[in-house]
């Protein structure tokens, strides 16, 4: 009680004319680097927040893909039908999986070319991401019979290519064996992320697209030949797409090979094949009806329907990517998802399939590191000078004390006491001033940058409010422990000449 007494009457006292100016040099300095240690803090992670999360809204969290996969533009199929999909989405800190495809393409307008990674998308897409990036026309509607032929492209793209929406642009999808397949599409929609390197590279389509340019499928189709002699009809199936080497399967009849064959017709006849490959890729299967008007009309005036299922292609994607609540929980729910697929796919995360990216926003961690040592170091040696003049400034005090019969623990106590009220003024105007600017520019985004350098297109504030308190009180105790240095030269002062000392 008498220590804090103590200590409270030097702190309403006042300073004397000499520890004055340095009492307040002192607490300006704790209050300079409070408020530079919050705003640092509260930028860096504002910024790292909104690099990783443009990062993940071009590839998601997770992206499971074929172990066969080894390079990130080209996607390897796999079956659409799996066991985790759209099941995944219901285990906890998922928040929703989708599916995708990457191409290497290149695009062409009137006058210019340009690479680019074609990336499809289904209709389970999540556009939470790009709501408030796109700039120009609406999301792509995937919503449509047959493949879409919208095209949404970035801003950057855009100026460089000097396309707008509406207008007509050819991609050229780049297949494995180097041949090319021109397609046409209409500008819809245009967006902006700030990050150049992603906005300059990806196009979004129907994933439809990828999903037949590539003959990720089985597409069965029959012929029939327009004359009808001796009674029998000339049928021929045929197949494109899979992995080579098709076989094809006349069920119900004797027919064998792709044909043509010629067969009889008696009456109302159906005949199927179902075209497969060797590799297990998912079979189609094609039907022609013959119908007759009457049985007068056998066998040649008959009327043909064909019917086809549209392919198999559409039962295959280049991949699902997973979103989830937390990035923070990124590496336990990498491992959980490891579990959850089967063995010959792979999950890969958005750290490691992005490695240089992600290790510089780790390194911004090592310049809040050097700051807040920085502070504390300034903090430590401004509030040093402060307390021993403090001390020279009390010495007569000191004497008093110790003539009293107070030990020089407790007169050790009162002086780090009333430093650590100094430390606290200091820390709490440092408070006020770096969370006071840090909301200000958080609501007003007084600040700018050039999105083109920086990937935003203001400074970013986000705050970490349990890592700001770690470091502040971390800041509190070293700089409090450290005042316990000077204060021990209060033990060698004697009393007698401290009471004489003037």
């Amino acid at each position: 009680m008498i220590i804090r007494f103590i200590a409270s009457r030097m702190a309403g006292s006042g300073s004397g004319k000499l520890s004055k100016p340095v009492v307040f040099i002192a607490t300006a300095g704790v209050a300079i680097g409070v408020a530079l240690m919050i705003v640092s803090v509260a930028i860096v992670t504002g910024f790292q927040r909104e690099v990783r999360e443009k990062v993940i809204g071009f590839g998601a969290h997770f992206q499971i893909v074929n172990t066969e996969q080894t390079y990130n533009r080209e996607s390897s199929r796999l079956e659409i039908d799996q066991d985790f999909y759209p099941e995944l989405s219901d285990m906890e800190g998922v928040r929703h999986i989708q599916i995708f495809a990457t191409k290497p393409g290149i695009m062409e307008t009137r006058d210019d070319l340009q690479g680019c990674i074609i990336k499809g998308i289904g209709e389970d897409f999540d556009w939470s991401f790009f709501e408030d990036k796109i700039l120009e026309g609406e999301a792509l509607n995937l919503h449509t019979e047959g493949a879409s032929s919208d095209l949404m492209i970035s801003q950057w793209t855009s100026k460089r290519m000097q396309i707008g929406i509406g207008d007509k642009v050819t991609l050229y999808f780049v297949l494995e064996e180097g041949d090319i397949r021109p397609r046409n599409f209409t500008v819809t929609t245009i967006y902006s992320t700030g990050l150049k390197e992603f906005d300059e590279q990806f196009v979004f389509i129907d994933i439809a697209h990828i999903q037949r340019i590539n003959q990720w499928g089985i597409e069965a189709q029959l012929l029939v030949s327009d004359s009808c002699k001796s009674g029998t009809v000339g049928i021929e199936a045929f197949g494109f797409g899979g992995r080579g080497d098709l076989r094809y399967n006349w069920p119900g009849t004797d027919l064998k090979g792709k044909g043509p064959h010629q067969v009889s017709l008696k009456g109302d006849t159906t005949f199927t094949v179902i075209v497969h490959d060797r590799d297990r890729s998912l079979p189609d299967t094609a039907i022609v009806h013959f119908r007759y008007a009457s049985p007068d009309s056998m066998p040649c005036s008959y009327r043909t329907e064909s019917m086809t299922t549209g392919g198999s292609s559409r039962f295959y994607a280049g991949g699902f990517e997973v979103l989830i609540d937390r990035y923070e929980d990124l590496i336990p729910m990498s491992d959980e998802l490891f579990y959850k697929v089967p063995y010959y796919l792979q999950v890969q995360n958005v750290a490691d399939r992005n490695p240089e990216i992600f290790s510089w926003l780790e390194m911004l961690d090592l310049n809040v590191d050097l700051i807040i040592y920085m502070m504390i170091l300034i903090a430590v040696v401004n509030m040093t000078s402060a307390l021993l003049i403090i001390i020279l400034e009390r010495t007569n005090m000191i004497g008093m004390l110790k003539a009293f019969g107070m030990r020089d623990r407790d007169v050790v106590l009162v002086f780090v006491r009333h430093a650590a009220r100094i430390i606290g003024l200091g820390m709490l105007i440092g408070n006020l001033t770096g969370f006071g600017l840090a909301f200000l520019q958080q609501q007003t985004g007084l600040v700018g940058l050039n999105p083109e350098s920086y990937y935003v297109n203001k400074v970013p504030i986000e705050f970490n409010w349990l890592y700001i308190f770690q470091v502040e009180l971390v800041t509190f105790v070293i700089c409090t422990l450290f005042m316990l240095l000077p204060a021990l030269y209060v033990a060698k002062i004697e009393p007698v000449k401290a009471i004489r000392f003037d």
